[in-house]
């Protein structure tokens, strides 16, 4: 499944390379992620947007999100605010940062809440979590428990050939090719 993460970052000196504002990248992401949204939705007669940091007339976006269904958008952060704003704006969260367990708890709780006032139900809401790709199955149904819905693992090698071993092996593991049928 493709999707796409959006983060605020953390660092001022990043939004200043870029030439914006430090204290505004909240409502400058919310924005973005609602300009995405009607980029992929527009056809080739193109799409208006008037914003705050945005604006454009009768502009298309070309190729389209695969299959021609809306590209999940989950937001990625280690606060609170990035909390609401998954749940608000996102198709799911992606919390980073050393958070405790009663943090992340508490974040996954403001984020489903977010969802819910936006009209989504929780089913349509996913949760991910990084792992690791030696993780046992205990720690999967673990996270299972807390809500997570999907699992990031990277291979531990830059090599191809045992990358694809590594992540073939964890997929085997886990019955990954039977879970989907």
């Amino acid at each position: 499944m493709r999707l796409l993460t959006v983060g605020l970052g953390s660092l001022p000196g990043e939004a200043q390379a870029v030439g914006v504002d430090f204290t505004g990248r909240g409502r400058r992401a919310d924005e973005a992620i609602d300009v995405l949204r009607l980029l992929w939705s527009g056809d080739a007669e193109g799409v208006s947007f008037d914003g705050e940091f945005f604006r454009f007339e009768n502009l298309c976006s070309f190729p389209k999100p695969f299959g021609g269904e809306p590209l999940p958008i989950h937001v990625g952060g280690s606060s609170r605010a990035a909390a609401r704003r998954a749940g608000s704006r996102g198709d799911g969260y992606f919390p980073g940062g050393m958070l405790g367990p009663a943090e992340r708890a508490t974040q996954l709780e403001i984020a489903r809440a977010a969802a819910g006032a936006a009209g989504r139900t929780s089913g349509a809401f996913d949760y991910t979590r990084w792992g690791s790709i030696d993780m046992p199955v205990e720690r999967v149904e673990g996270l299972a428990e807390q809500g997570v819905t999907r699992v990031v693992v990277s291979a531990s090698t830059g090599d191809p050939e045992r990358a694809r071993d590594e992540l073939s092996a964890f997929a085997d593991r886990f019955d990954l090719a039977n879970a989907r049928k």
